[in-house]
């Protein structure tokens, strides 16, 4: 028998959540919104749609491993091509760093209540992640992240803003923080809801690109402003030092021809952003107010959704089962190390007026 090792054992599969033809048929339902996975309510860039259908024409051929995209973002970014790689997904780019950096003996560190790819890619490698717990209003605490810094600590990542909670440290705190971290740990920071943030907070949101400091690294994605997710699209930007290992560990033709030719045409949609980002605006404020006139205790958040808070797991649970059956799939945050919590996607408009109306009409479900 054929058996993998110790270390993996405790890895548990991701599990997607159920399709909306599932939950039709299981609560007899003919509309089902999903709003579980922070998808583009709009839909992919058009532009994006057309530069895909075209490289679909050579689909026989290798691509160039990202290169043109590399390069292209180079220009979008205003760096040198040789601070930028691309993989598979900023997700992709998370397990990438940790086999490139991380060895048995040493540390990586985050919060938990954090994105759950951190822990699952740090167990992959063979280590036990190192974690701090958030602040009292869900975010991520500096101060405490500073002290669990010790001579064994190689990586310290920060989804920012956090998925789930969607909250954010600032500038300052990032500043901060970064001044007490030494210059031979990797600090990550997982920007993937960047556009969002920077509409959201201009005042206090943080550009990790922009600090060009020598150890951090900046994640990006095509999945969220510019609705590529099924492409797997990701960067990550640093000092040409860092990249050049991610380059030597990276899979030679990967990410796929087809998403970086749909990634370099979304890079000139600045239409389709700029409506992204407003209509999610828009859908936060009134899940907002919704939220909180029916006192729902939920986060300040400047990503593309919402996170609830239900006391328990079982009323999570209850939450959760609520909502499917009056048509939205939300997504639980048991996995994410918050069993107490349930997150949602923002939507269309009309979407996000019809939610915020069940909410109002489940408020009893917590209280009862």
């Amino acid at each position: 028998m054929i058996s993998g090792p110790k270390h993996l054992e405790h890895i548990v599969a991701y599990k997607p959540g159920a399709s909306v033809e599932e939950i039709r048929r299981e609560y007899g339902l003919t509309n089902v919104e999903k709003l579980a996975s922070n998808e583009n309510p709009l839909g992919p860039s058009p532009l994006a749609l057309e530069a895909a259908a075209a490289a679909m024409r050579t689909a026989d051929r290798y691509g160039d491993g990202g290169a043109a995209l590399r390069q292209r973002l180079a220009e979008f970014h205003q760096t040198s091509a040789d601070r930028i790689s691309v993989n598979n997904g900023s997700d992709a780019l998370i397990h990438q760093i940790m086999r490139t950096f991380l060895l048995p003996g040493e540390s990586a560190l985050s919060c938990h209540g954090g994105f759950v790819s951190f822990g699952i890619a740090v167990r992959t490698v063979g280590v036990e992640p190192k974690m701090v717990d958030l602040s009292p209003d869900y975010r991520f605490d500096v101060e405490a992240l500073a002290a669990a810094v010790d001579h064994n600590t190689k990586i310290v990542y920060i989804p920012n803003p956090n998925n789930p909670t969607g909250t954010h440290i600032t500038s300052d705190e990032l500043t901060w923080l970064l001044d007490r971290v030494p210059t031979s740990t990797l600090v990550v920071l997982d920007e993937a809801y960047y556009q969002y943030a920077t509409y959201l907070a201009p005042d206090t949101y943080p550009d990790a690109i922009a600090m060009d400091r020598p150890n951090v690294l900046a994640l990006r994605t095509f999945s969220k402003a510019y609705g590529l997710a099924a492409f797997r699209i990701g960067y990550a930007v640093g000092a040409a030092s860092v990249i050049s290992w991610l380059q030597r560990t990276k899979l030679p033709f990967d990410p796929n021809a087809i998403g970086c030719a749909a990634a370099v045409a979304a890079l000139d949609d600045h239409a389709f952003v700029q409506r992204t980002v407003e209509i999610n605006a828009h859908g936060l404020e009134v899940l907002g107010s919704a939220l909180r006139e029916a006192d729902y205790r939920t986060t300040n958040s400047v990503a593309n959704f919402v996170m609830v808070d239900c006391g328990t797991p079982a009323l999570a649970a209850t939450f959760h089962r609520s909502l499917l059956e009056h048509g939205f799939i939300s997504r639980p945050l048991g996995g994410f190390g918050l069993p107490h919590c349930v997150r949602i996607s923002t939507g269309t408009s009309d979407q996000n007026q019809r939610l915020a109306a069940t909410l109002s009409e489940l408020r009893t479900v917590l209280t009862a």
